[in-house]
């Protein structure tokens, strides 16, 4: 057996770089196909090749902060890159925006617009940018827009959030576009300002990791992908139980937590991650950094 069997054959080339460019390996981030996540880019697969109807389907991707979404909206998006045709345009199947910090017209149109990488002024009238907007989504021939971090539209008043649901809700049905909206709980709330347009948005939930077989399962496949010469052994009971509390139950605080140990454990030369390891890095959870700010 070699002594780098704990670690997936494409990493274990990696164990011969230099120190910071190993560091540098372990500060990437890797896709691990776990069961929501493999559920979720179905679903979205699903939503994608629906035939284009009257009344489009949509779907709400809800979940704590750092629970993944993000992740598996770009995994998906990666999944179904630009295509250039043979006559030189774009295919874009998909098209990923963020919502803007208000529910104002205006700005939502320049976001998709920056999305679709078109040249613009901000001062352009709101329909100059609409008709801009919907004439390029038509061109590349887009199936799916992604509206990332929905739940910003309860930043505005009631008459703006009604207004820019119903712009939502006109832009799906003028074309024909299955819309995913990205976001925390409040998207659920922020959503059912609108009851028609909630009725077409299919729930689906990212919720909070338990400390069971599958998280035991995503340490197992977290600790086969990080550069490191000794096993760690991550789904011990201790370890497991330490990286369960550190990360809140969330993906991404694991992911943060195990980059950070693992660059730790490179530059002390121990090579793997322990019990005190990780209580030497400096790391405070998401729902803690209320509390520490609260004490200031």
């Amino acid at each position: 057996m070699s002594e780098l069997d704990h670690l997936e054959p494409s990493i274990r080339g990696v164990m011969s770089l230099p120190t910071e460019e190993r560091v540098a390996f372990a500060q990437q981030d890797r896709w691990i196909g776990y069961t929501k996540a493999q559920e979720a880019l179905g679903s979205l697969s699903d939503l994608l090749a629906h035939p284009r109807t009257l009344r489009m389907p949509n779907l709400l991707l809800v979940g704590e902060s750092g629970n993944g979404k993000t992740t598996i909206i770009e995994r998906f998006r990666e999944l179904h890159p630009v295509v250039p045709q043979p006559g030189g345009e774009p295919l874009m199947p998909v098209v990923v925006m963020g919502m803007p910090s208000e529910p104002v017209e205006t700005r939502f149109w320049t976001e998709l617009l920056l999305a679709l990488k078109i040249a613009h002024r901000d001062s352009d009238p709101v329909q100059r940018k609409k008709n801009q907007a919907h004439s390029i989504l038509t061109y590349v021939q887009c199936r799916m827009l992604v509206i990332d971090e929905i739940h910003n539209v309860l930043y505005g008043h009631a008459r703006q959030q009604r207004h820019f649901l119903g712009v939502m809700k006109n832009l799906s049905n003028d074309l024909k576009l299955p819309i995913v909206a990205v976001g925390t709980r409040d998207a659920i709330r922020a959503l059912h300002t609108d009851t028609q347009l909630s009725s077409r948005f299919e729930p689906f939930g990212l919720p909070r990791w338990q400390l069971n077989a599958e998280f035991l399962r995503l340490l197992a496949s977290f600790e086969r992908l990080l550069p490191l010469a000794k096993p760690s052994s991550l789904i011990s009971r201790e370890l497991a139980i330490k990286l369960h509390g550190m990360s809140g139950g969330t993906i991404g605080g694991l992911s943060r937590i195990l980059k950070r140990a693992t660059i730790q454990a490179i530059r002390d030369r121990s090579e793997q991650i322990t019990l005190k390891l990780l209580d030497q890095i400096d790391w405070v959870k998401l729902s803690d950094y209320g509390k520490q700010a609260q004490a200031l």
